[in-house]
């Protein structure tokens, strides 16, 4: 099963910011890499490199409305246990190494119509403007695929700063309308718990976004119209209305 979430390629560096952060990471993925490699023949392993226009997450651009560059792998274990890591670059002008993703989590299948999965996430993103703050932030989430339906909810203790606590919510679906070709949309609110320097507390950010893409073999062509408010989104920087963006993949 493809976990919808982002992750890193330099695991080194998201484990000692996971081990800064006091979470128990360290141990954990020992454990959880110990299992996913006990039997290399019940994992299964898979890649991607991407090319797209515009690179955003939860509504919002990570490489500053310019063309992004992806890669990512993922493990799934039969035990339920997966690994997932990808890195992130913006491609102009100032081509650079924004950073990575990345996730480890466990998921359990009840029933042929539901699944719940739970892990912890580690963001290791620079800001697109040089000098700030980008996103580095650790999420515990959990949720269940209830059919076509999935949902989950986010918790972070340092949303982007020490001591800013988030929770956020979202659900995703998808469908095949025709042979190779495949609708989905998500829908996501951002609440604050807690009042710092930036935001107050109950202040909420919500985001959507559409996207269509088509099956070519190992290729895969996307467009997705995206999307968010209020007008100001994580911090000073205001947020853009409906974005339409194109790319594609190849899967290794």
């Amino acid at each position: 099963m493809r976990r919808n979430v982002m992750a890193p390629v330099d695991l080194l560096k998201w484990l000692g910011a996971a081990r800064r952060s006091k979470l128990p990471t360290r141990a954990g993925c020992a454990f959880i890499f110990s299992l996913l490699f006990a039997d290399p023949a019940a994992a299964q392993i898979a890649g991607s490199l991407g090319l797209d226009s515009d690179y955003r997450l939860r509504g919002y651009s990570l490489t500053n409305d310019h063309p992004a560059a992806t890669a990512q792998i993922t493990l799934d274990h039969s035990s339920g246990l997966y690994v997932s890591m990808s890195a992130l670059a913006e491609i102009g002008d100032d081509s650079r190494v924004l950073g990575a993703i990345g996730n480890a989590g466990y998921a359990k299948r009840l029933s042929n119509s539901l699944t719940i999965d739970a892990g912890v996430l580690r963001s290791q993103i620079r800001s697109e403007d040089r000098g700030g703050p980008g996103f580095k932030y650790t999420e515990i989430y959990a949720g269940a695929y209830i059919g076509p339906v999935v949902g989950r909810v986010y918790y972070s203790p340092d949303y982007r700063t020490s001591g800013q606590s988030t929770i956020y919510g979202e659900l995703e679906t998808g469908f095949e309308p025709w042979t190779d070709w495949r609708l989905s949309g998500h829908v996501g609110l951002l609440t604050y718990l807690n009042s710092t320097r930036y935001w107050s507390a109950g202040q909420t950010h919500h985001d959507w976004r559409v996207a269509l893409a088509r099956r070519l073999g190992r290729f895969e062509m996307h467009a997705a119209v995206s999307g968010g408010g209020p007008e100001t989104y994580y911090g000073n920087r205001a947020h853009d209305k409906a974005k339409v963006s194109v790319g594609g993949s190849v899967s290794l």
